[in-house]
């Protein structure tokens, strides 16, 4: 834990997703994070320091942002045990975009939670074709096969329990991210807290020259919509940013000391610095496009 906490962007170090492409630079226990509380009813329970799984108890069943790799998955179920939790409360699994390292725990838990007669599979429109088209791809790493039971639409929020969950598509990182939006109150203090999930913050996709742009099909159009979304969800009074990775918001290195305060989280400035520094990363490689360009909100270093 820091003494001065900073949840800002911060430069991938090597992370669990490295060290299962090579093992030969890092075993996976070296990349074990503890389950902490982001809010009042919501956990990061994935067990690595690379890609959050978050779980929300909406007090009629939880749900599941994400899923992480198959490989950290004994973590995330130890994680909701001691919780309190089981797996087969888990009802929905809310994917923010069809990359294994976000879904390959999708079919596993899924079939934990009873099949698909009792747990849904949710994702886009847009990132279920790219999911069928790649589905025996490797790049940029396995997806685990599942189906996709229901897809998001913006004007139609999923409400389960006490949340209502906000989505809207996010294109940039893949075609069909979705990032969520959703309201969480503490009963013991009355305070109500606006949480956010951007579906896709990884710009390799949206620069020229990079593969994965023409393997995500991401064209030009998409990566300045991508600007443009970014800059204008910059704007939203969020007070909990959950980064789908963790180096977005720096969590590695600001882990509060007690585990359960979600309070640690509660910032004014880290979805916006977030939103800013990703949309000033696309917009330095496109300086045909932003000619004038200066950055304003750098890495954290």
């Amino acid at each position: 834990m820091t003494e001065t906490k900073r949840f800002g962007y911060k430069k991938p170090k090597f992370r669990m997703g490295n060290a299962i492409r090579d093992w030969k630079k890092g075993n996976l226990w070296e990349h074990i994070e503890p389950c902490y509380r982001v809010a009042p009813h919501v956990w990061n329970i994935g067990g690595n320091d690379d890609v959050a799984s978050y779980l929300l108890d909406s007090g009629e069943g939880l749900m599941l942002i994400d899923t992480g790799y198959e490989k950290t998955l004994y973590l995330l179920v130890k994680n909701i045990y001691e919780l309190g939790y089981k797996p087969t409360d888990i009802k929905k699994i809310l994917l923010t975009h069809w990359h294994g390292d976000h879904s390959q725990g999708a079919r596993l838990i899924q079939e934990l939670a009873g099949g698909k007669e009792n747990c849904e599979i949710w994702l886009s429109k847009e990132d279920e074709a790219m999911h069928l088209e790649k589905a025996e791809d490797d790049f940029p790493m396995p997806v685990l096969p599942y189906e996709t039971t229901n897809f998001y639409s913006d004007d139609e929020p999923i409400k389960f329990g006490r949340f209502t969950i906000k989505t809207r598509l996010t294109p940039g990182h893949t075609l069909g991210c979705t990032s969520f939006f959703f309201e969480d109150t503490d009963e013991e203090t009355g305070k109500t807290y606006l949480c956010a999930v951007h579906g896709g913050m990884g710009t390799g996709t949206m620069k020229p020259g990079n593969p994965m742009m023409e393997s995500e099909k991401v064209t030009p159009e998409v990566a300045f919509r991508f600007v443009s979304d970014c800059i204008e969800m910059s704007k939203l009074p969020v007070d909990i940013n959950m980064s789908s990775h963790l180096n977005q918001t720096n969590v590695d290195e600001n882990m509060p000391e007690d585990l359960n305060d979600y309070t640690w989280f509660v910032t004014d400035y880290s979805w916006h610095d977030m939103m800013i520094n990703r949309a000033e990363d696309v917009m330095a490689a496109w300086p045909e496009k932003y000619p004038d360009f200066k950055p304003t909100v750098p890495n954290v270093e």
